[in-house]
């Protein structure tokens, strides 16, 4: 199994999961909410006052809420308050008193790049926070980011009570995005003891570690709790948390010295209690040896991880390779035991069965293959600097390629060229074995594929040339619902069969995985409404026309597979459309972060057989369209953009909070509303009014 579908059967899973609850909570019989009212049509510019309610909308206007506070003072360089955008707030003890000097972490959110992030957590890179710092005397505090429009993680990481997660905070450009005022929750009591297997006595300055079993696997973890949060055993083996969760699953496990370590799974801790654990732990015994090249010299800094081969051995634990290559796990449960290396730049290697007590394991880490590698441009003149992608060939599949994630995309540059090789050869490192092509590019040329080559170990270094293409060319006219040419126009290019709306994160997430042989290319139309993008890559394309004041455009279908050769598109006409903009509010006070979401509705009932066998002409399949917004701090907001004329479904739900997939469904479900656009309007307004919880 590659990386990649290891990576992404998780991913999927989850998709799969939320799809199902949101299909269920879409069968519950209730009626259909009237359609929305469409307001008189005003210029289309950010409304200085909530606009007034359509009348199919039933929500009250919202509250206008002063701001809370000014932002903390800055007490970390670390926390960059300088920063244009971030997040502020205040955070209370359970009385209602400020938390003072509690630190506060802003991580940057799992979703946002899942699969860099999983190959970092598998070669044990801690992932740093985005900005860091504490709470000020009156409890409050301001972290900056640099980027807008990327999904945030608030983690309060008090000593006292549990852990406080606010997820998924989008700050808007040059906002800063006030949380309001954040209460630590009192924790809950979780002890016990800890004891020897053999002689069930208890064990002193035992380490035990405690986590969230919704935490446990989580790629990026709060700084310092990447294992939890610990508590150490007295003399008697007894330990004692005061900051547990209130309620749900948590995870336990325990290290002592001369102790192979031990876990209890996934332990219901109950709010009224008692939460009162024992954990046995055996006598451990090491495993040892070193790492070694094929020369035999020593290779640091390998992580090496001995996985139990037996029920009786159900631990996992890690070593790295220090700078003499030697590595020891000095405490594992008796048995045998697999070992598997991991490094971005060496061959996997995998042990046979090692068993405990054995101190002289020696492991021969073979470096990952090189290819020599010269690029030709379309005249067949050298080519010394260019963008480079691995990307797997499929022998038995020829126009196929597929990524890979453990190799990161270079620049080559003449320094890449070694002497040794008369300077002719661009040296390409890190390649893991298998079937692959190059995907290559430069300013002057469009992306281009190199030859297939075969990477195996232990034979020689492939010698691959390359020949850049011209690649060929899309043009087009784009006009207005009157047949005007529509001057400035954003036109660029997308891979064929991408999807036409809004497609949200599970959809960015899948894109990821999909290799991009088309390239990816912009331009605005002329005086005259027209378009030319040339050196594209040879592929299967849309393009998207964007402008503010029209819905988009698209035309489907365009392949390029001809040298030098222009595809002409025809005429996109755009729609007017309308712009849909409103408050957001929770219990009737204005409340930022507030997602909302539009899609077409999804069909009643079972699809209507046809009445005949007879062949019947095909309709076009009708163009998808999704947008969304994330409301401000004031609660306003305005899809990103115009929508068509049709019937639609718009809904609103928390982006940010506790993140709990069932409790978005359920906002989705309590604001979801009908929303009718009819030809000609150009603004509608909408208000939400979720409930407060």
């Amino acid at each position: 199994m590659s990386n990649a579908t290891k990576t992404a059967v998780p991913l999927l899973l989850v998709v799969a999961v939320a799809a199902s609850a949101f299909y269920f909570l879409n069968q519950a019989d209730v009626p259909a909410p009237a359609p929305v009212s469409p307001v008189a049509q005003q210029p289309a510019e950010k409304p200085a006052d909530p606009p007034p309610e359509p009348a199919a909308v039933a929500e009250a206007p919202p509250t206008r809420q002063e701001p809370i506070r000014e932002a903390a003072k800055p007490r970390d360089s670390s926390a960059r308050t300088d920063a244009p955008q971030g997040i502020k707030g205040r955070v209370l003890l359970p009385n209602g008193a400020p938390a003072a000097q509690v630190p506060v972490f802003l991580m940057e959110n799992s979703m946002n790049d899942p699969i860099n992030l999983y190959l970092k957590a598998k070669q044990g890179v801690r992932t740093p926070p985005v900005s860091s710092g504490h709470t000020a005397d009156d409890g409050t505090f301001a972290l900056g980011v640099g980027v807008h429009g990327k999904d945030y993680d608030l983690r309060v990481a008090s000593d006292e009570y549990p852990e406080l997660n606010h997820q998924k905070i989008r700050p808007h450009e040059e906002e800063w995005y006030d949380t309001g005022d954040l209460r630590l929750e009192p924790g809950n009591v979780v002890a016990g003891l800890v004891v020897d297997e053999a002689t069930k006595a208890g064990v002193p300055e035992a380490t035990v570690f405690l986590v969230n079993s919704n935490q446990a696997y989580s790629m990026v973890a709060t700084p310092g709790r990447e294992r939890g949060i610990a508590a150490v055993t007295d003399r008697t083996g007894a330990f004692r948390f005061a900051n547990a969760p209130q309620q749900g699953l948590v995870n336990l496990a325990v290290e002592a010295a001369g102790y192979a370590s031990a876990q209890l799974l996934n332990q219901q801790v109950k709010p009224d209690g008692p939460n009162e654990y024992t954990i046995e732990v055996a006598r451990g015994q090491p495993i040892a040896g070193v790492v070694v090249d094929p020369d035999g010299k020593p290779v640091a800094g390998i992580s090496i991880t001995a996985s139990g081969l037996s029920a009786k051995t159900p631990q996992t634990a890690t070593a790295v390779s220090q700078p003499d290559g030697t590595f020891a796990f000095e405490s594992l449960r008796e048995g045998p035991y697999q070992l598997v290396t991991n490094s971005s730049q060496h061959n996997e290697a995998k042990s046979p069965p090692v068993m405990t007590g054995d101190r002289d394991v020696k492991i021969v880490l073979a470096q990952r293959a090189f290819v020599k590698l010269r690029v030709l441009a379309a005249n067949r003149a050298p080519v010394k600097s260019f963008s480079l992608s691995l990307k797997r060939h499929f022998p038995n599949s020829p126009l196929g390629i597929g990524n890979v994630p453990e190799f990161g995309d270079r620049r080559i540059n003449p320094a890449d060229f070694p002497a040794e090789f008369g300077g002719e050869w661009a040296v390409v490192r890190g390649l893991p074995p298998g079937d692959f092509v190059f995907q290559l590019q430069d300013n002057q040329h469009a992306k281009s594929l190199s030859p297939p080559f075969k990477v195996a170990e232990g034979e020689p270094a492939p010698e691959v040339e390359a020949v850049l293409t011209l690649g060929a060319g899309i043009l087009g006219l784009v006009v207005d619902d009157s047949g005007r040419p529509v001057a400035g126009a954003t036109v660029s290019t997308d891979m064929s069969g991408a999807f036409l709306g809004d497609g949200g994160p599970f959809f960015e997430i899948f894109r990821s995985f999909i290799p991009e042989k088309h390239s990816k290319a912009s331009v605005k139309t002329d005086a005259q409404g027209r378009f030319r993008l040339g050196k594209l890559a040879f592929a299967d394309y849309m393009v998207r026309v964007a402008h503010p004041d029209f819905c988009e455009g698209n035309a489907l279908d365009i392949k390029l597979d001809t040298e030098g050769s222009f595809v002409d598109v025809g005429t996109i006409q755009l729609s007017r459309g309308a712009i849909v903009e409103g408050f957001t509010t929770i219990g009737g006070e204005a409340a930022g972060q507030i997602k909302i979401s539009i899609t077409p509705p999804q069909p009643e009932g079972p699809p209507k057989a046809e009445p005949s066998t007879m062949a019947q002409p095909q309709k076009p399949p009708k163009p998808m369209f999704s947008a969304s917004a994330i409301s401000e701090t004031d609660g306003r907001y305005r899809l990103l953009k115009r929508v068509p004329p049709g019937t639609y479904k718009i809904h609103a739900s928390r982006q940010s909070g506790s993140n709990n997939p069932f409790e978005t469904l359920l906002d989705m479900r309590e604001t979801e509303q009908q929303l009718v656009v009819n030809p000609g309007q150009d603004r509608l307004a909408v208000n939400f009014n979720l409930s407060r919880r």
